[in-house]
């Protein structure tokens, strides 16, 4: 982790309390690049502050993101292979809250791995991706013509949905507290959303390897969960589960106006809590631990598994049937 800086005073008040008294936890991101991410000492948001235009944001999404984290403009056979696996493991945590007949969204869509195998479970739902290419594909490869290309302030049918979806999306929001709103518009009454984001406090990557351009903010239980309190929303349930401690929750849209005292109570302490984790995460401390070899033999593995098994499939949809049949939902990913 790159040591704090002198600054001491956000660019872009706190998404959450509108402080900006900041600690800067990093100033290069994990490519070496010039980033800065600071902690809000109110209660404990991360974000990246400055950051670049919502124009600048919205073409980064557009055209950009998938070939800089993907390095490809549609997914690669691995890729089909871990997505569709991990998109069974999703599905498997989704069924319990859906029953026959509710309208579905799935943000932040990708290449349409979730909704495939919610369509194989015949479950219909919609689906908004801004990358283009990884639409198309959803379009043209796996048949999803519920997939559009765009962003979620394009999706407009008021109290249309009863469950939405957001996976490892959220964080990549510049307007949180926007999106959560525009959210509870769209679901009807009794509404819920299923969001998983990345931990602040997980201590999985190495120091120098947490921060990239793509995650403009970084959540714990308890940011994440005063800011979906503030936006109408009542928290279902929380978990942390595996090596990654991602962040899950289930939120019911609320009819009451949230308590404001209450919700201030749910950070308080919070950004000492978060900047011991990081400050106690070093470099020394990461690579003396069994963690990283541990995290590099499971990947050593799993990719030898994945270049196995593709290598068998011309097509994407032969390949995500052919996953489907030897992970049913249910049963779960390994490599999750």
């Amino acid at each position: 982790m790159s040591a704090p800086t002198r600054r001491t005073t956000a660019v872009i008040p706190c998404a959450l309390c509108a402080g900006q008294d900041i600690t800067v936890l990093a100033v290069r991101d994990r490519h070496a690049q010039p980033l800065e991410n600071v902690l809000c000492h109110t209660c404990g948001l991360v974000w990246v502050d400055p950051r670049p235009s919502n124009d600048s944001l919205e073409r980064f999404y557009s055209a950009q993101y998938r070939q800089q984290y993907k390095k490809s403009f549609q997914p690669k056979p691995k890729h089909l292979y871990r997505e569709t696996l991990r998109a069974c493991a999703r599905v498997s945590d989704f069924l319990p809250y859906y029953h026959a007949g509710m309208r579905v969204l799935d943000i932040g869509a990708g290449a349409g791995f979730f909704s495939y195998v919610l369509h194989a479970q015949g479950i219909a739902s919609d689906g908004i991706e801004p990358n283009e290419h990884y639409a198309e594909f959803a379009r043209w490869q796996l048949g999803l013509a519920s997939i559009r290309t765009g962003f979620l302030l394009d999706v407009t049918e008021r109290d249309h949905y009863d469950l939405i979806t957001i996976n490892h999306v959220f964080e990549h929001l510049p307007e949180p507290r926007a999106a959560l709103a525009h959210m509870h518009l769209l679901l009807r009454a009794g509404g819920r959303i299923l969001m998983e984001v990345p931990n602040i406090e997980a201590v999985y990557h190495a120091p120098g390897k947490i921060f990239h351009l793509g995650h403009l903010y970084w959540y714990n239980p308890a940011t994440l969960t005063a800011l979906a309190a503030q936006c109408g929303f009542t928290l279902l349930k929380l978990a942390t589960p595996g090596s990654t401690q991602h962040i899950r929750v289930v939120l019911l849209k609320s009819v009451t106006p949230p308590d404001a005292a209450e919700v201030a109570q749910i950070t308080v302490g919070n950004a000492r809590k978060v900047l011991a984790i990081r400050h106690a995460h070093t470099a020394l401390a990461h690579f003396l631990s069994a963690r990283p070899y541990l995290r590099l033999a499971k990947k050593i593995v799993q990719y030898a598994r994945e270049y196995t098994y593709v290598r068998r499939f011309s097509n994407a949809r032969e390949l995500c049937n052919a996953v489907l049949k030897q992970w049913p939902p249910g049963e779960g990913y390994p490599g999750a």
